[in-house]
């Protein structure tokens, strides 16, 4: 919530609006002051000259006539003309006229008084503040539309953020197109084209390949009923075996295209370690050979995964580690939650992560072999299944470590350490 964009604009907005009406009540409360200051400043002048009026033997008509000038009367407010008449009474004995100031609760008054009379007097003259407040309240109201505005602005924003989840989980039948003529609209407008464009050679790429699959399928279907008319046994299983491994070949081509366009749905669940290396040796027609190459430590460990993908990544690996081996043997054990596939050799060239570019060939000493493919199939179908895997080698021995697999069971026999070849 804090990052949202929506929050920091609300935060600087709220900030905004404190600020103008802290400063504009501010700006209110210091002109008040500073008109008070200047009537009290003006009263005082009119008071003195009052006083050298009385001086000079002034009537009080002539004081009247001359308060009247100014714009002051009479104030008929009895309750504060009580309070400012028992202010400050007269000496004793005193039977002239005397004027003086008198300020209460911000208001200042004239007040001409003798033993016998007293008045009060006010200016008619106020100051209105109307004009400060109603430009506050323009200014609230102006911020208040603004933020409004950019809010609704960047509204599209959320609906585009779920049009892009939805795209990026794999739905193309999207649209992020609106009516809003700024930089967030031509942002939307942008990317619905590019879906579109996306939607089309998605649809173009899936349209070639499964042709060219079922163009392939039709040849290896022929060619197997063709394999089943060979007398020859030997041959005759040779070629079958042969068929079959292009047909699982084509498949497996099916679920990488799958997977690399994220339509491939993840299924797991729990095999043993035997089934899934059974299986990796038919892929392989291993189990054609006489000598069979790998050597199983823990048969009876659990593995928690999509049984089509993990096998496709260990055959991969299987393929790789016997094609490089020095001695043509593999050995697979287990070690708590991974799978650890071993073989003799020499250590790998290069760093382990520049194997899993896709057609990769090492090309250090003239030579052009490498694991093309392979390693980068391993890589995005364990990848998509939130596996890791890591290389080491150690005392001969190369070691492709497939972590988080293995189920972890207590009532089984536990673990053997990591195998020494």
């Amino acid at each position: 919530m804090k990052t949202s964009i929506f929050f920091k604009i609300t935060i600087l907005f709220l900030f905004a609006l404190f600020s103008f009406s802290a400063f504009s009540f501010y700006f209110i409360k210091t002109q008040i002051e500073y008109e008070n200051n200047q009537s009290e400043i003006k009263y005082r002048q009119f008071t003195s000259t009052i006083n050298q009026i009385i001086a000079h033997n002034g009537s009080i008509e002539l004081i009247e006539k001359y308060l009247k000038d100014l714009g002051f009367e009479t104030t008929s407010e009895a309750n504060i003309k009580q309070a400012l008449l028992n202010y400050k009474k007269l000496p004793p004995g005193f039977s002239g006229l005397l004027a003086k100031t008198i300020k209460n609760n911000n208001e200042i008054f004239i007040l001409l008084e003798t033993q016998d009379k007293a008045t009060l007097y006010k200016d008619t003259f106020k100051t209105s503040y109307q004009n400060y407040y109603l430009i506050t309240f323009a200014g609230i109201l102006l911020l208040i539309f603004l933020f409004t505005l950019v809010i609704k602005s960047l509204l599209p924003l959320k609906r585009l953020r779920q049009e892009i989840r939805y795209f990026s989980n794999g739905k193309l039948n999207i649209n992020c197109k609106i009516n809003q003529q700024d930089e967030i609209g031509e942002l939307a407008n942008e990317f619905n084209n590019a879906i579109k464009k996306i939607s089309a050679l998605n649809e173009s790429r899936t349209l070639f390949l499964r042709s060219v699959m079922h163009e392939l399928k039709t040849p290896i279907t022929k060619g197997r009923i063709t394999a089943e008319m060979v007398e020859n046994p030997l041959q005759k299983e040779r070629l079958t075996s042969a068929f079959e491994r292009l047909n699982t070949l084509i498949n497996q081509f099916a679920q990488i295209e799958q997977l690399s366009s994220q339509t491939y749905k993840i299924h797991k669940r729990e095999f043993l370690v035997d089934e899934l290396i059974e299986h990796t040796k038919k892929m392989l027609l291993i189990d054609k050979m006489s000598c069979d190459p790998i050597t199983l430590l823990s048969p009876n460990d659990l593995i928690k995964a999509d049984f089509e993908l993990f096998a496709m990544a260990v055959k991969n690996i299987l393929d790789n580690a016997i094609k490089y081996s020095s001695d043509g043997k593999v050995l697979i054990n287990t070690d708590k939650y991974s799978l650890i596939i071993a073989n003799k050799g020499n250590p790998l060239k290069m760093h382990f992560k520049e194997y899993f570019k896709p057609y990769f060939k090492d090309s250090t000493k003239g030579t052009s072999q490498g694991f093309g493919l392979g390693m980068y199939i391993i890589k995005n179908t364990l990848d998509a299944q939130g596996f890791n895997i890591t290389y080491e080698h150690k005392e001969g021995t190369n070691y492709f470590i497939i972590h988080g697999c293995i189920v972890e069971n207590f009532c089984i026999v536990p673990k053997k350490s990591r195998p020494q070849t």
